[in-house]
């Protein structure tokens, strides 16, 4: 889980604070397949009719997107749900720019042997 968190927030001090409560998010989302953002906030106790509380509850899950997470709306609700596909696309996508600057040849090698 650790990796996981380090991906998505990065190791700055601050990012590191988030960790723990990330790290619920994420068990919470994947115990019960989709959760709405009231449940989610109110599981973490914080109250998103607070401007304080409600930048801080999007500090959490805004790094989460497009690379986790997927929300979707119903009416005025919002559901998140964790998507392994979605996270596939992030990483692919940082195999291919690692592949560009840290192999010489990377334009001549169209097809990448892990990808097969």
């Amino acid at each position: 889980m650790e990796e996981l968190l380090f991906m998505i927030y990065g190791t700055h001090p601050k990012s590191r604070k988030l960790y723990n409560e990330a790290q619920t998010i994420i068990n919470l989302v994947r115990e019960k397949g989709e959760i709405s953002r009231e449940e989610l906030a109110s599981a973490l106790n914080i109250d998103l009719n607070s401007y304080n509380g409600k930048k801080h509850f999007y500090n959490l899950i805004s790094p989460m997107f497009n690379r986790i997470l997927i929300s979707e709306h119903r009416g005025k609700m919002v559901y998140y749900r964790l998507s392994y596909d979605l996270f596939r696309v992030y990483i692919d996508g940082i195999r291919r720019k690692a592949k560009y600057y840290l192999l010489k040849n990377a334009d001549n090698d169209k097809e990448d042997q892990d990808l097969r």
